[in-house]
């Protein structure tokens, strides 16, 4: 582990697109697999925010997100440690900090993360891990909340 490694007890949370999203709202695997030439899944760092209510810690995701979220989708949290439990075999399995500047409009993001050392595209290794991380979501939050 090294500085940038989010602790055991972060939380983390992923927006998933609506396609990636069962008919009963729980989330298919192909929301965590790892696309060719990229070299980790995006994720936003909950604590990053300091000692706020989980809702709180969930707008300030929302509102700096550089993705267009949509109605039907989500953002599905995961527990850094309990994540990392299901693949005790992936030991290149980090969660990272990589926080965004300002640019292009955009406010600098703190909480931005990736989860590193997944395999790439669509192999089966790809789609097992993919699903695995799936079962472990610990809450489901709506990637929009109405006023």
């Amino acid at each position: 582990m090294n500085e940038n490694d989010l602790p055991d007890d972060a939380h983390v949370v992923r927006y998933v697109k609506p396609t990636s999203r069962h008919e009963d709202g729980s989330v298919d695997g192909s929301a965590f697999r790892l696309r060719s030439g990229d070299n980790g899944l995006s994720v936003n760092w909950l604590e990053c925010f300091g000692d706020l209510t989980r809702a709180q810690q969930l707008d300030a995701v929302r509102k700096l997100s550089r993705l267009t979220m949509r109605r039907r989708g989500c953002l599905a949290e995961l527990g850094v440690g309990t994540t990392k439990q299901y693949f005790p075999e992936l030991t290149a399995l980090r969660f990272v900090r990589k926080p965004l500047d300002a640019e292009n409009g955009y406010e600098a993001d703190p909480s931005h993360s990736e989860i590193t050392g997944l395999p790439q595209g669509d192999s089966p290794q790809a789609a097992l891990i993919g699903d695995l991380i799936a079962e472990s979501i610990q809450a489901i939050h709506p990637a929009i909340i109405d006023d």
